[in-house]
């Protein structure tokens, strides 16, 4: 009973902080898992990443998306993206996400000490476009409330 309230409090203190985030079932949550650890395990696979990302989908996420190592330190890494942001990205948007969180787990495992968003951008862009990455950059900007510079995108 305890822990219904809980989740309660949080729906009700998300929704009123983060008016974008909309509460969804288990069920839906799931589903939008399981289609977006598709795409992870794609883009893995082009990416030739051999690491296991596992993939999940959060109320909230103060970075609206990240990547780290896995708790349990066995290996492999937990992508982390906000409900309500990935909801409103277009399919070419969520591969851009995905593919830049990929690229922070592959300077990690290739580079660990050259770790930039720059950098995790150049490998992001090996399988998605430049101008789907700033599409989602604006949407990450809108989002935080922040104005960031596209110089961490190469090229320009």
């Amino acid at each position: 009973m305890r822990s219904r309230a809980l989740a309660f409090i949080v729906g009700l203190i998300t929704l009123s902080f983060f008016p974008g985030a909309s509460r969804a079932s288990d069920s839906e949550v799931v589903e939008r898992e399981k289609r977006l650890q598709d795409v992870v395990d794609d883009l893995k696979g082009r990416l030739k990443i051999p690491d296991r990302v596992a993939v999940a989908i959060v109320p909230v996420n103060k970075l609206v998306v990240s990547v780290e190592r896995a708790k349990n330190r066995e290996g492999g890494f937990t992508l982390s993206i906000e409900d309500g942001f990935v909801q409103r990205l277009s399919d070419a948007e969520v591969s851009a996400v995905v593919a830049h969180e990929l690229g922070h787990v592959w300077i990690y495992t290739h580079h660990p000490f050259l770790q930039t968003e720059e950098l995790a951008n150049e490998v992001a862009m090996r399988v998605v476009s430049r101008d789907v990455l700033e599409s989602l950059y604006s949407k990450v900007w809108e989002r935080t409330g922040t104005k960031g510079t596209l110089t961490y995108l190469p090229g320009r």
